[in-house]
C-alpha cells in the first residue's frame, strides 16, 4: 500500500524538535543581550572615569589640589556641564540618564612595588556613606579598595 504524507506521530516529532531548538535559541540570545548591555555599561563607566582624569589634567586648579591631597572628587554633573561627558549619557541597562550627582574619585594608589599610580572609581553619596558604583574596570566590585598613598 502506498502512502501520500506523514503520520501524525512524525509531524508531532518534528514540531517537538523545532520547539526545543527555538527555546534553546531564545534563551541563548537573551543571555547574550544581557552580557552585551553589562559590557556596554562597564565601558560607559570607564569613559566617564577617563574623562574625569583628562578634566583634572587640563585644569590647573584641580591638578594642584590633586597633587596636594593625593585624591579629589569630581561630580559627573561638572563633567557634563563642561562637555567632557555627554549631558544625555544613558545607562544601557535601565535606559535612564546617569545621575549628575555621581562622584568620580581620582586618587594616587600604591602599586605592587610601592610605585604610585592614578586609580579611579565612581561613587554615589547616600547620606554619610559612599556607595560603590564602578571600579576602574567599570564594574561594581572592589571599588576604591586600593590603598591610597597618604594612608
Amino acid at each position: 500500500m502506498k502512502r501520500n504524507g506523514f503520520t501524525l506521530l512524525e509531524l508531532l516529532a518534528v514540531l517537538a524538535m523545532v520547539a526545543i531548538i527555538g527555546v534553546a535559541s531564545i534563551s541563548m540570545f537573551g543571555r547574550n543581550v544581557q552580557d552585551v548591555s553589562e559590557d556596554d555599561l562597564a565601558n560607559k563607566f570607564k569613559q566617564i572615569q577617563q574623562a574625569a582624569i583628562i578634566y583634572v589634567d587640563l585644569n590647573e586648579s584641580w591638578l594642584s589640589s590633586f597633587t596636594t591631597n593625593d585624591e579629589i572628587y569630581v561630580r559627573l554633573g561638572e563633567l557634563q556641564s563642561t562637555n567632557y561627558v555627554a549631558p544625555d549619557l544613558v545607562n544601557p541597562k535601565t535606559g535612564e540618564n546617569f545621575p549628575s550627582g555621581y562622584l568620580i574619585k581620582i586618587y594616587k594608589a600604591k602599586g605592587d612595588n610601592n610605585e604610585p599610580y592614578v586609580e579611579t572609581c565612581i561613587l554615589a553619596k547616600n547620606g554619610a556613606n559612599d556607595i560603590c558604583i564602578a571600579n576602574a574596570d567599570g564594574y561594581a566590585k572592589d571599588c576604591c579598595i586600593k590603598e591610597p598613598i597618604g594612608k
